[in-house]
């Protein structure tokens, strides 16, 4: 796991329009999705969701959408599948449970991708040191996964010094062409340079494979000493920026890059939604879908 210099550019997107951001407005009939008594998170709120459109990247998919979604401290990685962002929902099996991994307490926040026919699904859990890694299952039909490589990303070297020598956890994966993107949550001990200050940052890491990933030098995003966040950071492509969201003390949040550098810089652009927690977009039909904890959706439309 290596760093890199901040200089890929993603590429230019097919048309080009003055971008603005509407207001983002709730579902009326959230949540889109509970648990049912079958499930070990009965009664909870399913913390954490990733999105995967199935159309024309899946054989005989058995809908236009696939969730896989999880809580925190558990140790399955559920199914559900529906024909369109905001459902009809129906769950249909745990994917991937805790005993098939290399974890020893839970596993959680599946990112799933796909890549040369398969489905990539990266996830954390709890290692026998104590630590959160990430760890990548793929799959050929999404529904029946298998961990391949164990750990993909992990804390820097200089543990106590480093802005994520302490964690690289929450990773969310996008696809930009053939290059993956990855945002993360990276935090240090207290105070050291390379941060300004921060201990809780989104990092940026690359990979060309999705298996060999280079993290950033320094973070992508981060907040001011004494506050909370960025959390749950991903990444959108909207034409020709690119949108992060995240999570901070005022909600959920997002930052514009200035062009369609993914490496920035980032301009802060406030509270997009004060209930929104850990997002995942799905753009439909010119709409752009927020599905985010609880499962609660919310709807962002250009008109």
């Amino acid at each position: 796991m290596k760093t890199f210099p901040l200089e890929y550019t993603a590429a230019g997107a097919a048309g080009q329009m003055s971008f603005h951001l509407p207001k983002a407005v709730q579902y009326e009939g959230n949540p889109v999705l509970t648990a049912t008594e079958d499930q070990e998170f009965a009664g909870q709120d399913a913390t954490y969701i990733s999105v995967l459109p199935t159309a024309g990247v899946l054989p005989d998919p058995i809908d236009a959408y696939y969730a896989y979604v999880a809580t925190h401290d558990g140790s399955e990685i559920w199914l559900a599948t529906a024909p369109h962002p905001l459902g009809p929902w129906t769950w249909r099996r745990a994917v991937l449970e805790l005993s098939a991994t290399s974890f020893t307490k839970h596993i959680s926040s599946p990112s799933v991708v796909m890549h040369n026919g398969k489905v990539y699904m990266y996830f954390h859990g709890v290692h026998t040191s104590g630590r959160q890694p990430t760890a990548l299952a793929t799959s050929s039909d999404g529904v029946h996964f298998e961990q391949k490589i164990f750990p993909i990303m992990t804390t820097h070297p200089n543990r106590k010094n480093h802005w994520y020598g302490q964690s690289v956890s929450y990773v969310r994966v996008v696809k930009d062409g053939p290059m993956f993107i990855g945002t993360f949550q990276g935090n240090g001990l207290g105070w050291n340079a390379q941060a300004n200050g921060v201990t809780t940052v989104a990092g940026l890491a690359m990979s060309v494979d999705g298996i060999h990933w280079r993290l950033s030098k320094k973070p992508l995003l981060g907040n001011m000493p004494g506050s909370r966040g960025p959390f749950a950071s991903i990444l959108v492509r909207l034409w020709d920026r690119w949108l992060m969201l995240f999570n901070d003390d005022r909600g959920l949040s997002g930052a514009l890059s200035e062009g369609s550098d993914v490496t920035g810089p980032y301009e802060d652009m406030g509270c997009v939604l004060e209930s929104g927690h850990w997002p995942f977009p799905v753009f439909h039909e010119d709409k752009l879908y927020l599905l985010c904890g609880g499962i609660n959706a919310a709807v962002i439309e250009w008109k």
